[in-house]
């Protein structure tokens, strides 16, 4: 009897993902996730409505959303070993690393949280590796081998559709960043009042104002009534009105001469001036005399600028908030 077992072709092996595949698969997955829900919690913390902020925060979700999408398309390709699978996981390292390397170009990042220097140079460092990673895997040219992949033009498509976001919001922060170095030249004082060409500001009467230009290139004003208030106006470039930044802002602020007085926070304020977000703090020192210092910063969203008053004072803490609350009202940023 002839043996026919030769003629019988051989059952092919299932092909599945495993290992460190199925964790980069993973990654991919929860990534982008991650990113999407710390976007609508970003936007829903946004303390202003400026056009600028609104708009960055929307592309922002837009991305995510996108970047989700992606992900799942990807995880689909790898598990059902399509032909464009290697191509999706490389476009959505790549993606990742251009999006960081926006943020880190940005430079503004704060020192803590997910989005902080120390978390964005580790990204960029393992979209390296995952690149790498598939670029170089047995696991990945076993099951994928190279003549048969493919990129289909539907892929090609959302590649640019993605792409096109992080160079949009390059192109915001450009125009963005060029309007404000074009205010800072062009803001000039009108008659009565004071600028250091970030803010222009007018004294309320009374107090004697003077500019001072320091050493390291900045510009501030000081100002004095007597020996009973004295304190400092400054504009800078800053957008992040939330009240955790404040806080850092005003220990940053806090006068270290002070540290060993007892205090008690007298109140704190929120609001808008003028479509302008204000904060603002008082706090009295248990000194002899009694010491109120009151520290409050007015935020342009539409200019991207901010100007802060530190202001002490031995008078009544209503008089020290009126003060300073006079020379809020006056304050110009364009």
């Amino acid at each position: 009897m002839e043996n026919t077992s030769n003629l019988i072709p051989p059952t092919p092996k299932q092909k599945y993902v495993r290992g460190w595949l199925s964790f980069f698969l993973f990654v991919v997955g929860f990534g982008s996730l991650f990113s999407l829900i710390m976007s609508i919690v970003g936007f829903s913390s946004v303390d202003n409505v400026g056009f600028i902020t609104c708009l960055f925060s929307g592309i922002d979700i837009l991305f995510s959303l996108g970047l989700v999408a992606l992900a799942g398309y990807t995880i689909y390709a790898f598990l059902y070993i399509r032909p464009n699978a290697v191509f999706l996981g490389k476009l959505y390292v790549i993606i990742i690393f251009i999006s960081n390397m926006l943020v880190l170009l940005s430079g503004e990042m704060p020192d803590t949280g997910w989005d902080s220097l120390p978390q964005v140079v580790k990204a960029l460092v393992w979209s390296f590796i995952w690149f790498s990673y598939l670029c170089v895997s047995r696991q990945v040219e076993n099951l994928f081998p190279k003549e048969e992949r493919m990129v289909f033009k539907r892929d090609k498509y959302f590649a640019v559709s993605l792409l096109v976001i992080p160079a949009l919001l390059l192109l915001i922060y450009f125009i963005s960043y060029l309007g404000n170095s074009t205010a800072v030249v062009s803001l000039s004082p009108e008659k009565g009042e004071y600028t250091d060409g970030v803010v222009a500001f007018r004294a309320p009467k009374g107090l004697l104002c003077e500019r001072v230009d320091s050493i390291s290139d900045n510009i501030y004003h000081s100002f004095e009534s007597g020996d009973s208030i004295w304190g400092t106006v400054v504009g800078v470039y800053d957008t992040n009105t939330t009240e955790a930044y404040f806080k850092e802002c005003v220990d940053s602020w806090r006068d270290t001469a002070l540290d060993g007085y007892d205090f008690s926070v007298l109140d704190m304020n929120t609001g808008l001036v003028d479509h302008n977000v204000l904060r603002m703090q008082s706090i009295r020192y248990i000194t002899d005399p009694r010491l109120v210092w009151t520290f409050a910063a007015l935020f342009s969203p539409e200019t991207g600028k901010a100007c802060i008053i530190s202001c002490f004072a031995t008078t009544p803490v209503e008089r020290t908030e009126g003060v300073v609350n006079e020379m809020l009202q006056t304050i110009r940023f364009k």
